[in-house]
């Protein structure tokens, strides 16, 4: 069997004993009240615009990865986490969010979730490219079937997503189909001789805040991190304040990593992994030299691409900046030059990019986008990154 970090974390079969009791660990309670676990769910349904037409069936993904040769192991899991999968946040707040006394309570805070609404937690490794699903013995006999159909999509839009990364692997044939393209994927995760197990965050480059009708039928390449937010339901900017002060950190953080590992692997990364020692399971020395390396070595670098991140808000550029204003510390990245920022007026669909010290109208360079009606043709026809693509049905 194939070791995976995430039960590490959380035994996929245990009982997650989560609920407050009243009891303390330190100064730290242990657990959550029902008020709390409100909150929670309150504001990750709120932030992300999900507050109605909520469907019968609603799916919460951690993430992590597995592999058998990478000292790198908690760079392939969540960063929100502090290097952890972040299964059981998926599968505790789809708990929550189940729970009939938090969903009382979001009825009184103007959220009413139908019962017969039931969410799953779940758990994608980004290197195999597997989903997990916790608890689903809890799941209404009525909705068992709708479930088993999901899992069957899903399971198609796996085998795509392996094909779309495994063009960058050497060693692959992706003139396959998806489903023999995504086995390949699984074994080279547990192969021993593997430096390079995953390529997920090299060449990322975007960060798009906003409604996902923004980003339908688009062929991003993997080089974008999708945040979902509805400025609908976001008056005062208090939900992007949130989004923007986690985000940010996160997103440019990951790709300054990427950067500077880039621009100077020797100097600035880590150079080969292969002769590495892993040192107290917080750093890396290469060889017999002590030098702790300060950043990603070779093989996690060598496919990308060192460009500065853009985050892109769906919002107007008066609210941004008043949100940016009330926070120093997230507008430092932007106004320092270390990320880009745009913004889309959510109306007039004009765009804006932040040059100095204000925004200013954007022309585009390019008038149209490509498209194309055969994704796996795309994805067949380049190991290096492709241009932005409207999927044509």
């Amino acid at each position: 069997a194939q070791y995976n970090a995430a039960h590490d974390h959380m035994d996929f079969n245990a009982t997650l004993i989560y609920e407050s009791k009243g009891e303390k660990e330190g100064e730290c309670a242990l657990g959550f009240t029902p008020s709390e676990m409100t909150d929670i769910v309150f504001e990750e349904l709120s932030s992300t615009g999900l507050i109605k037409s909520f469907s019968n069936l609603i799916y919460f993904f951690g993430h992590g990865g597995s592999s058998t040769n990478n000292p790198y192991f908690a760079g392939y899991n969540c960063g929100a986490c502090s290097g952890r999968p972040s299964s059981v946040n998926a599968r505790l707040f789809a708990i929550m969010a189940n729970r009939k006394d938090v969903r009382t309570n979001l009825c009184a805070k103007g959220i009413s979730i139908p019962s017969i609404t039931h969410f799953i937690g779940g758990y994608h490794d980004t290197t195999k490219d597997t989903f997990y699903y916790f608890d689903e013995n809890e799941i209404d006999n009525t909705l068992v079937k709708k479930h088993d159909q999901n899992k069957i999509k899903f399971e198609d839009a796996l085998h795509l997503n392996a094909k779309e990364r495994a063009r960058q692997f050497e060693l692959s044939n992706i003139r396959r189909s998806p489903k023999k393209v995504h086995q390949s994927v699984i074994k080279r995760s547990m192969s021993l001789f593997e430096p390079r197990p995953e390529y997920n965050h090299s060449n990322n480059s975007l960060y798009i805040v906003g409604n996902r009708a923004l980003t339908k039928n688009l062929f991003l390449d993997q080089r974008a991190f999708l945040s979902s937010y509805n400025y609908c339901n976001d008056e005062n900017g208090k939900l992007l304040e949130n989004i923007l002060n986690s985000g940010t950190g996160v997103c440019g953080g990951i790709n300054l990593e990427y950067y500077f590992s880039s621009v100077d692997n020797q100097k600035l990364g880590a150079g080969s992994k292969l002769p590495q020692n892993v040192v107290g399971l917080y750093a890396v020395a290469n060889g017999v030299k002590g030098d702790l390396r300060p950043g990603l070595p070779w093989q996690m670098i060598d496919v990308h691409e060192p460009i500065r991140m853009l985050t892109i808000v769906e919002n107007t550029p008066e609210l941004v900046l008043k949100v940016l204003k009330r926070n120093p510390e997230t507008f430092r990245w932007y106004k320092k030059g270390w990320m880009k920022l745009a913004v889309i007026h959510p109306v007039s669909k004009k765009i804006s990019i932040w040059k100095g010290e204000e925004f200013i109208p954007y022309i585009p360079i390019q008038k149209y986008l490509r498209t194309t009606n055969n994704l796996e043709e795309l994805l067949e026809s380049s190991s290096s990154n492709i241009n932005v693509h409207l999927l044509n049905k």
